[in-house]
């Protein structure tokens, strides 16, 4: 049996407010174009199952065209005889046992089986089975799930074994995300007795055991991932082998620092025009940093210059790092709905260090985290009474 390995697509990721001539969010059309030339690719190939591991959906609450564009290529999918296994990520999971999840409409569909519900799932797929851990409230939930996987193999005899989960593995947890719901995995969980290990969560493809693979986003959603290759995985558990194929081009550069000491706001603005006609900015999402910048230099570059270059791409960030300024620290872009949870870890923290008194560390907590809430409440109103 031969199967393709995808995961976090994140349909509904929105960034940098560029929008098209009906108003869409370019960056999110183009997460849409990369998922539907992912399926595409994937109905060429033929294998005899997809699976997805997890994170399909940037948010738990989806809106209408993020769900309609899965649909329709998940309906591409079964017209072409390839069944689906799918499982839910922490970005597309329901936070509480009370709340309802986006893959509740899909469930009954023919020819897709989906694991959402903080429980392990097995699925038949001709001798294949597909033990599938979705995301879990707990990191602790995770090993009582993978007993009864145990549990499930020791009962049956032959075919083959395909483990389906979503986190971050121990020997990759320094390059965690650190977003919502993000949970470790024990390296117990790679077992070599198993045909493949299908892995989601971390963006980059990327082997952690023997028959174990993240296969990445197909979409680069982060500056650290500019030098990624991005793509899909076709596995032969037959043979063992795994196929990195790719299917987006490169769009997302990072480019190498100008280095700027000495140079004149002049000199600086022909270096910049430059490596960006070379590149060809066109839909490209750019970072370019000045190294060594003087501030008087920085602040004399022709605004109309930089703003005609951003035009020319979906974005360009121009970051001067001035001599003698403490590094920045890339930070992934926050949700507003998860600015509560984040406050309140900010706070303890800060209290743990006797830097708020412990008195009124609890009223500040639920003045900031209310205050955040409701923010973030309306916002996603607003977002979604003009979504539709």
């Amino acid at each position: 049996m031969k199967i393709v390995h995808m995961a976090d697509s994140h349909l509904g990721f929105s960034a940098y407010g560029r929008v098209d001539r009906w108003g869409r969010n370019l960056r999110e059309e183009m997460v849409y174009q990369g998922f539907s030339k992912t399926v595409e690719r994937i109905i060429d190939i033929s294998p005899d199952a997809v699976v997805h591991a997890g994170d399909v959906f940037h948010h738990v609450r989806p809106r209408i065209r993020p769900l309609y564009v899965f649909q329709q290529n998940l309906e591409k999918l079964v017209d072409a005889g390839i069944p689906v296994v799918i499982i839910s990520g922490n970005h597309d999971a329901p936070k509480s046992y009370a709340a309802l999840s986006p893959f509740t409409l899909f469930e009954g569909m023919e020819g897709v089986r989906i694991a959402h519900q903080y429980r392990y799932e097995p699925f038949e797929v001709g001798d294949t089975t597909f033990h599938c851990i979705p995301f879990c409230l707990g990191p602790e939930d995770y090993l009582a799930e993978f007993r009864k996987m145990q549990e499930r193999r020791a009962e049956r005899s032959g075919g083959k074994d395909v483990l389906v989960m979503h986190g971050l593995v121990e020997a990759l947890w320094d390059r965690r995300l650190r977003t919502v719901g993000e949970h470790q995995l024990k390296e117990s969980f790679l077992k070599a007795d198993l045909s493949y290990i299908a892995l989601g969560h971390y963006h980059g493809q990327a082997q952690v055991a023997k028959n174990g693979w993240y296969s990445g986003s197909v979409e680069y959603f982060r500056f650290n991932e500019a030098k990624d290759e991005k793509g899909i995985l076709l596995v032969d558990l037959e043979s063992g082998e795994v196929r990195q194929i790719p299917v987006v081009d490169k769009y997302m550069i990072d480019l190498n620092p100008i280095d700027c000491t000495g140079l004149s706001s002049r000199e600086v603005e022909g270096l910049i025009r430059s490596v960006c006609d070379d590149l060809g900015l066109k839909d490209k999402i750019v970072r370019l940093r000045l190294s060594e910048i003087s501030r008087e230099a920085y602040r004399s570059l022709s605004r109309r210059l930089l703003g005609e270059l951003k035009a020319e791409a979906l974005t360009l960030e121009i970051l001067p790092e001035f001599s003698g300024d403490p590094v920045r620290y890339e930070m992934e872009p926050m949700e507003s709905r998860d600015l509560p949870q984040e406050f309140r870890k900010f706070i303890e923290g800060e209290a743990a260090g006797d830097a708020i008194p412990a008195a009124i560390r609890e009223d500040v907590i639920a003045y900031g985290t209310g205050l955040l809430a409701r923010i973030s409440e309306k916002r996603t109103a607003e977002r979604f009474d003009a979504a539709q």
